[in-house]
């Protein structure tokens, strides 16, 4: 199994995920239009197609595949899918949790609708967890270069953690020392 998600990684194609969705919008069929998650067992059900399989198919030839599909019920149909990955994201960012992105947005997107980062998160410092393998973002240094902006892609799968700076934390700990220091002060002045 491992070995196959390396040679899929290798090829650079990117699969559905369960719980990753497909949006089908049909033009004047609204009744098959719709919103549709990626089951547990890798399938998808869809009106008029039924339970379709998209196990070890890529998004690109998923989309052809459907379009196929559609055009053996309707000759003339016009069909826009768009593809949504899941992706949690935590640390310090107003509202963590999950979302669901669309296949061709990436970091940006995640962290705007994710409410930005707190007055503590670290844009410097953001980690991308995906199968196994990690890679850290300077969001800050590649948005202002413009380069390697692929860094900021997002995959099915990915978990995103904004960290938090530094310097917040020791400001923290200091409140918590000055308090300290008080208290003690107090407890020698009374003795």
């Amino acid at each position: 199994m491992l070995s196959l998600i390396l040679i899929l990684l290798a090829n650079n194609d990117v699969f559905l995920l369960p719980n990753d969705a497909v949006e089908i919008k049909i033009w004047r069929q609204e009744d098959l239009s719709g919103w549709y998650t990626i089951d547990s067992d890798t399938s998808i059900n869809i009106p008029l197609l039924g339970k379709v399989s998209i196990k070890d198919i890529p998004i690109d030839t998923l989309h052809q595949i459907l379009i196929a599909r559609f055009k053996n019920f309707y000759a003339d149909i016009f069909v826009d899918i768009n593809f949504y990955y899941r992706i949690n994201i935590f640390g310090e960012v107003k509202a963590p949790g999950y979302y669901y992105v669309k296949s061709e947005d990436n970091l940006i997107n995640l962290l705007a609708q994710a409410g930005g980062p707190t007055e503590r998160g670290n844009l410097g410092r953001i980690k991308i967890v995906n199968l196994g393998t990690e890679k850290q973002i300077n969001f800050e240094k590649t948005l202002k270069s413009g380069k390697n902006l692929d860094l900021l892609k997002l995959r099915p799968g990915d978990v995103v953690i904004v960290a938090r700076r530094l310097m917040p934390a020791f400001q923290e700990w200091s409140v918590l020392f000055s308090l300290g220091t008080l208290i003690l002060q107090i407890y020698i002045a009374a003795q």
